[in-house]
């Protein structure tokens, strides 16, 4: 039986910043038996890289109780992030900082707060509201931090349809939004309004792809993608990659940039995701030459935080060494000698991962003759 409110979700909603809500039930053997289909699936083709904990995340989609005890319903809410001092021409922006080889670049998402304590933090005041106003609501907000399949339940939920590059899209929003769950165990009205796939004939995002990490629409090999390559790779990245990851050091937008609903984005309404430590524009040089404690108090606070100083350095010795082919770089000698100075220095360093990157981007250097 379902619970039926005494005051408009939507309304409650809207006070901790969430301009939509939507509920899936929990308990629906149809959804559930159709996602742990698809996942199991997607298992078997091995496409997930080094991230083992999704081979777990399957015992949980079949019993979400594992999760939250006697949970019923996931309620699911968003944020947008794009900084709220963003241009009206900012995908353009974005674009042309892809197109600078000595320029950083730092997915949009991370470049202010870390989402995951400032989406939780509104959620459990969300959940804390709930529980105020019904006798019976034991609750746990998840913010990528529990094995829910956030896309796939949103998007039976009605809040918006699963994009052919994988990612939650909404007509008025696109892409550019945080993803976050309550779980509970009181048995909400679900909402059944399903979102109509709107992608239509469209393979912009498929199209895109540096990597060509998409092996169809609707399905990516993960261990092929930038921002699994750059985030969740603890390892050596395999060469062949490398060139194709270009100034890209935390994350990739790329096929969201160029997705059409992504005209229609909206800016964050939170200053948390306003950009810090100049993330949005900085020189590739600049990171690079950061010592241990200023990665990490520049990046307190920080979903990147969470990467380490080595595979920071990692990622971004892999941009410089793609700056070593861009076209007049010869006629930039002081760029070239600081590269090369700060690419020996971390070379003779005690940094086991990063010296095999940063000693293929000084041969990137000596095989453009910009090494003397």
């Amino acid at each position: 039986m379902n619970f039926q409110l005494d005051f408009d979700l939507s309304t409650v909603a809207l006070k901790y910043g969430f301009d939509d809500v939507r509920v899936v039930d929990l308990t629906s053997k149809d959804i559930l038996s159709t996602l742990t289909e698809s996942f199991n699936g997607y298992l078997k083709k091995n496409l997930y890289g080094d991230m083992s904990y999704l081979e777990n995340k399957i015992h949980f989609l079949k019993k979400p109780e594992l999760i939250l005890p006697d949970a019923k319903r996931a309620i699911f809410v968003y944020l947008n992030y794009i900084p709220r001092q963003s241009k009206n021409d900012w995908l353009t922006e974005e674009k042309n900082k892809l197109s600078d080889p000595q320029q950083a670049y730092v997915s949009v998402y991370a470049r202010g707060r870390d989402y995951h304590k400032v989406l939780k933090k509104k959620l459990n005041s969300f959940g804390s509201e709930l529980s105020r106003k019904l006798d019976v609501f034991n609750y746990r907000a998840c913010v990528d931090s529990a094995p829910v399949f956030e896309v796939e339940l949103a998007s039976r939920a009605g809040l918006g349809w699963r994009g052919k590059n994988t990612l939650l899209l909404r007509r008025a929003e696109g892409s550019f939004f945080f993803l976050g769950a309550l779980l509970t165990d009181c048995p909400l009205t679900p909402t059944f309004n399903v979102t109509e796939d709107r992608c239509g004939s469209c393979s912009a995002c498929l199209d895109i792809c540096p990597t060509k990490a998409f092996i169809g629409p609707y399905k990516l090999n993960a261990s092929r993608c930038i921002s699994y390559l750059t985030i969740e790779h603890k390892g050596i990245i395999d060469e062949s990659l490398r060139t194709l990851i270009g100034n890209r050091i935390y994350g990739c937008d790329d096929c969201q940039l160029v997705c059409p609903w992504n005209s229609f984005a909206k800016l964050a309404s939170v200053e948390d995701f306003d950009v810090r430590n100049g993330l949005d524009g900085e020189s590739l040089l600049t990171f690079f030459s950061w010592s241990e404690s200023e990665f990490k108090q520049r990046h307190s606070g920080s979903a990147i935080l969470r990467l380490g100083y080595e595979r920071w350095l990692r990622n971004i010795s892999i941009g410089i060494g793609n700056s070593a082919s861009s076209q007049n770089l010869e006629k930039n000698g002081e760029y070239c000698s600081r590269a090369i100075f700060l690419l020996k220095k971390r070379i003779s360093e005690p940094f086991h991962i990063l010296r095999p990157h940063a000693e293929w981007a000084l041969d990137k250097f000596k095989q453009n003759g910009l090494v003397g």
